[in-house]
């Protein structure tokens, strides 16, 4: 083939035999001197294109912003050698799993689970929510073709907070449950469900709040290699590596006063107190990963597919804290290491573990070229961490109620030996973050 036609008469090419009156149809031969310069007067883009690497095609000035006629090598060698990209993030992520942590009941039923008219308040599925973030990202081109290069993207997201506020006003009886599996505190502590009060009618008022805070960054950076195109689409081929850090934290807080003329029998004999658990969970994942991404145009328009899927390493490390403040009627003030669901020489302290896991990626933007060097474009996301440590996964709700500090009275009960509870969990669950993106990207 030796070029793209034009309309209209042209002269032959240079090399080609003129036609004798009344003869037949030459034999076409093509000439073009070694540099593959398209000779004077004719008005045809030859098949040599810029030395891309074998099969590799190139990046030419786009005739949606240029009058000129496609008159040769000149306009073929203009090649786009890289390019930047940012982005505005609106993204959601999964929240956590967690158990019941709140209940409310009459009286009678202490707000112990299974008991009465007892209502679980907070537990299931708590965090999810919407973040806004940026992502940028950054490509190069080796040689003169779109054959070889590198890409590489990093995004991150801000710091969201999901909360939970109850109080006597709403709820005269508040309580925290859990699974008591210490037989020896009974009958001031049952053995199997059982709760701690925090707030009860005539005795105290008070409240439980409980936040989730979480964010999610990474990077990734990718050989990219010209894998196939068509008319008005490519594919290429990524392979390279991929970083995650996903970090969250929950808090429960429960603060109360007790009631003045309250028999001082029941609870601690404090007049006011804060008891705090947190529960701080980091994944981080390291790994290789593949992948396609891919271009179709029309006109200004184009659709912009990626997928990449990475396999590796995920690092799950919980940190695992509890307080108790609490202020008594002599006007002293203690401090104790430990609150209800955080309990010291059980579960507090930190723990990680590593752990296999996959990480695919997919998004799809729809760009319109604005300028010769500029598109805009819109896109969505969908990322998915198949194996996280969160924070609901590392509560145990199944606790020796001697081991808590000030549950009970002063010689009631004692820790069992055989076995420590609470202790940390590793339950692993998926998360994922999806969203849409507004952004621009400029070549060069």
């Amino acid at each position: 083939m030796v070029g793209f036609p034009v309309t209209g008469a042209q002269p032959a090419p240079l090399g080609s035999p003129r036609v004798a009156p009344g003869g037949g149809p030459p034999s076409v031969t093509e000439s073009r001197d070694p540099t593959g310069r398209v000779p004077d007067g004719t008005t045809f883009v030859p098949s040599v294109l810029p030395d891309g690497g074998a099969g590799c095609p190139v990046e030419v000035e786009d005739p949606l912003f240029s009058d000129a006629p496609l008159t040769g090598l000149d306009r073929v060698a203009s090649v786009r050698r890289g390019w930047v990209s940012a982005e505005l993030l609106m993204w959601w992520n999964r929240g956590t799993v967690v158990p019941p942590l709140v209940t409310t009941s009459s009286t009678a039923a202490l707000g112990i689970i299974g008991q009465g008219d007892t209502r679980v308040l907070l537990g299931g599925s708590f965090g999810d929510t919407y973040h806004t973030g940026g992502r940028v990202g950054a490509g190069y081109w080796f040689g003169d073709g779109e054959c070889r290069g590198v890409d590489a993207r990093l995004f991150w997201v801000a710091p969201a907070t999901t909360s939970f506020f109850t109080t006597t006003t709403q709820n005269p009886l508040l309580a925290r449950p859990f699974f008591n599996i210490n037989p020896t505190t009974a009958p001031t502590v049952g053995f199997g469900e059982s709760s701690e009060i925090v707030a009860r009618p005539g005795v105290a008022t008070g409240s439980v709040l409980v936040t989730l805070k979480n964010t999610v960054w990474g990077a990734e950076v990718n050989y990219r290699r010209y894998l196939t195109s068509g008319p008005n689409m490519r594919l290429d081929l990524l392979a390279g590596y991929r970083f995650l850090d996903l970090r969250e934290e929950l808090t429960i807080t429960e603060r109360f006063v007790r009631t003045p003329d309250s028999d001082p029998a029941i609870g601690v004999p404090a007049i006011s107190g804060t008891i705090t658990d947190s529960f701080r969970t980091t994944n981080r994942f390291h790994g290789g990963q593949i992948g396609i991404a891919g271009t179709f145009t029309r006109g200004r328009w184009s659709l912009d597919p990626r997928a990449t899927v990475a396999f590796g390493t995920v690092r799950q490390t919980a940190e695992i804290n509890g307080s108790q403040t609490l202020n008594f009627p002599d006007q002293t003030t203690t401090v104790t290491p430990g609150g209800l669901l955080a309990v010291p020489g059980a579960n507090i302290g930190k723990f990680s573990r590593d752990k296999f896991a996959v990480v695919p990626e997919v998004g799809l933007n729809l760009g319109w070229q604005a300028t010769e060097r500029m598109k805009l474009f819109v896109g969505y996301n969908f990322l998915y961490l198949s194996s996280a440590l969160r924070p609901g996964d590392a509560i145990d709700m199944r606790l020796d109620a001697a081991r808590v500090p000030n549950l009970l009275p002063p010689g009631t009960g004692a820790p069992l030996t055989n076995t420590i509870r609470p202790a940390p969990q590793f339950n692993s669950s998926g998360y994922f973050v999806q969203g849409i993106s507004f952004g621009l990207m400029y070549r060069w």
